[in-house]
């Protein structure tokens, strides 16, 4: 009888997925029939439940003034649905940099920002036409037809556009008549027109951002499109599926827009657009110190690795040890910080010394090994701003190792180009370990990983790392510590001294203080994170939580089955309504506040509020999908994206279909992409880096069980 039930579950599971709760229960398959359709319902997708909790903007007949502004105390930007979470930003070069740069204005001058967010460019222009916003803060270019109906502030950038094709041989001639594939009410059509009208233009009757619009490209969807020369640039830098095959020839110029007549506030971020010298091109090679670089307003630029220790992206936001430092750094000094990421230890030293970069924050240790290099590309080390240990990983279940003596024979896997790579030689030589070489493109935390998974026997790593890999793996454990007090340091230039010695300034005022130790308990030794999964103890009609009814209010106009929404509670909160995490999410649901801001949310601690905005960012995420997805994926996918980010998920379905796997479902294709993207070789080529794959796929696992377990005690 119990495996007769536990069938019907697992086979109704998928039918009730989006089934909002029932009143008077119908038979099985009613039920599941009903569960399939929008009209089970009453109130149907399009009245979902609006939140009383967002500052209403008042309804106006003309533009706010800047006295307005300042007196009210807030500034109203729009923003499109899809840059709710932003790419990681590799050279200071994505959407971000626009939220970041008025975030700047609106600091300066005491103001916040209220976000709206719209589906499309159209509405944007809608929005501020009907002033219910003041600004549209993002590369719009300036054309006649708007000078119009808007003003513009000082450009950003003056750029090209380019004609982009998949890559690989093409014959494009700019006198042919040319399919040209652009997005409705973008203003490559108004370029296309004057300059080239022989061109046959397709209009794509949605608004896409160039990311998808270079997917369409590569997947033979569309044969060719046009894009900003400096958006072609971003994309170039992890992906080479995609080319400039011709180059507008009439340069374009980008800015924001504001109101016709709108002078007062005009003024004001054309002043700030002037002082803060932020004009977004990339960079030339520059090797000044640090006093010119601050007289002449320019950003520090800091060379790093995206990696769990250094620098990552995180649902939106940018996190990380050497990050957080850098930033802390830059921001006593009243400097842009901007991160250039680079891919081995060879080509940050490289990037350094051609001027590229200006520092190197990468979690490097320095040893006597590394001397020599260093001295012969002219670069100098700072003060040790960090120390760990050096360790021997192994899983709890291989065979004990209580000395070095133990190590005969035993296979050591690391990178010949790590710090750990002098100490496997002297294993090797001196206690009979056989030592195995990785590839260059696997990362330590794989290694880790790996030995986790017992596909290696052992491997060297430090304690940092050991402790971010031990709060995901239990399995893993150091029987031997090789070198304690092991020295980070960062790296400048030999002809940089200024930048040497503030550099070591900030070590000696920070380091062991209290904003270090809390930056770096919050990547090392956060104990939240370290917590096993306990799972309830339920019983047929228990309740699920002392949030359900909560919860059965909330999900009605989403279409989601609240029980899918209280394991998704537990598996995020453990039901405490003030539960936090190191990376600042907060309550029932671990909201980021900035996120819930934006959703409308200001008051994470109220369970109604934290819950509210928990089924409004997961239908926010599942709204993102194709709607061809079969309701089950639907769910999954809007799941791993609430864990990991959108993006995250959005390169793991990339990914899927270059390796020849299935792109529309999760379990055994997308999750084993998400895995991948743990790995240099495949995030380096990823929109959004690099990913704690593991994290998202037992979290929609998780759930997925957790949910048929409610699903039998319910029911």
């Amino acid at each position: 009888m119990n495996k007769q039930l536990v069938a019907i579950v697992v086979a109704s599971f998928f039918m009730l997925l989006t089934l909002a709760g029932c009143q008077d229960a119908p038979s099985e398959e009613e039920g599941a029939k009903a569960a399939l359709s929008k009209e089970s319902n009453p109130n149907g997708s399009k009245d979902k439940l609006k939140l009383p909790l967002k500052k209403v903007v008042e309804k106006r007949t003309a533009a706010r003034t800047w006295s307005e502004i300042k007196e009210s105390g807030y500034i109203n930007a729009v923003k499109l649905d899809w840059q709710l979470e932003s790419a990681l930003p590799r050279a200071g070069s994505t959407s971000a940099y626009h939220t970041t740069l008025l975030q700047g204005f609106a600091d300066e001058r005491g103001l916040k920002i209220n976000w709206l967010r719209v589906s499309n460019l159209a509405d944007m222009f809608a929005k501020l036409s009907t002033f219910d916003v003041d600004i549209i803060p993002r590369h719009l270019t300036i054309t006649a037809n708007r000078l119009n109906k808007f003003s513009f502030s000082y450009p950003l950038l003056r750029d090209k556009e380019v004609v982009i094709a998949k890559a690989g041989k093409h014959s494009f001639n700019e006198y042919d008549d040319n399919n040209i594939s652009l997005s409705v009410g973008s203003a490559y059509i108004d370029s296309v027109n004057k300059q080239f009208p022989h061109w046959q233009v397709n209009i794509v009757e949605k608004k896409v951002s160039s990311q998808e619009v270079a997917d369409s490209i590569a997947d033979g969807t569309v044969e060719y499109a046009v894009i900003d020369g400096f958006a072609l640039e971003t994309l170039k830098q992890y992906r080479n599926d995609i080319q400039n095959v011709f180059t507008l020839p009439k340069a374009v110029n980008l800015a924001w827009a504001v109101n016709l007549g709108n002078d007062s506030f005009l003024h004001e971020l054309n002043e700030f657009i002037s002082v803060h010298h932020v004009m977004q091109v990339i960079e030339p090679e520059r090797t000044i110190d640090f006093k010119q670089l601050r007289k002449d307003k320019l950003p520090l630029r800091v060379i790093t690795r995206n990696s769990p220790e250094t620098y990552f992206l995180w649902r939106g936001e940018l996190l990380g040890f050497e990050y957080e430092l850098m930033r802390k750094f830059a921001d006593n000094h009243k400097v842009k910080l901007v991160i250039v990421v680079a891919d081995s230890y060879e080509e940050m030293l490289a990037l350094l010394a051609a001027g590229k970069g200006d520092i190197i924050a990468a979690g490097l240790s320095r040893t006597d090994a590394r001397k020599a290099q260093i001295a012969k590309e002219k670069l100098v080390t700072s003060l040790r701003y960090n120390r760990v240990k050096e360790q021997l990983v192994a899983h709890q279940d291989s065979l004990p190792i209580n000395e070095l003596s133990d190590l005969k024979g035993r296979t050591i896997t690391i990178r010949k180009s790590s710090s750990f790579w002098t100490t496997g030689q002297m294993l090797a030589k001196d206690y009979g370990a056989n030592i195995v070489l990785a590839n260059e493109d696997i990362a330590t935390e794989i290694l880790i990983g790996q030995v986790a998974d017992k596909e290696i026997d052992l491997t060297i790593a430090d304690s940092n790392l050991i402790a971010i890999e031990s709060s995901f793996r239990s399995q893993i454990i150091t029987p031997l510590t090789f070198k304690e007090d092991v020295p980070y340091a960062y790296l400048v230039r030999q002809g940089n001294p200024q930048l040497l010695a503030y550099l070591n300034e900030f070590i000696r005022k920070y380091y062991r203080g209290t904003f270090y130790n809390v930056v770096k308990n919050k990547y090392f030794h956060n104990e939240k994170l370290q917590e096993s999964h306990k799972k309830h103890r339920l019983v047929s009609g228990s309740t699920l939580s002392p949030y359900d009814d909560i919860v059965r209010t909330y999900v009605q106009p989403y279409n989601f089955d609240w029980r899918l929404i209280v394991s998704q509670m537990y598996q995020e909160s453990r039901f405490d309504p003030l539960a936090t995490n190191s990376t600042g999410a907060f309550g029932l649901m671990q909201m980021l506040p900035r996120t819930a801001r934006e959703l409308g949310v200001e008051n994470l601690k109220d369970p109604e509020q934290a819950i509210a905005s928990g089924v409004q960012y997961l239908d926010w995420t599942r709204d993102r999908f194709s709607k061809d997805l079969p309701v089950q994926e639907q769910i999954f996918f809007s799941l791993a994206s609430y864990n990991a980010g959108f993006g995250h998920v959005k390169d793991a379905q990339r990914l899927a279909r270059q390796l020849g796997l299935r792109s529309d479902k999760w379990f055994n294709n997308v999750e084993k992409a998400m895995l991948l993207l743990q790995r240099r070789q495949y995030y380096k080529k990823a929109r959004f880096g690099y990913v704690r794959g593991r994290e998202p796929v037992n979290y929609v696992r998780d759930i997925h069980q957790r949910y048929l377990s409610y699903i039998r005690i319910t029911d």
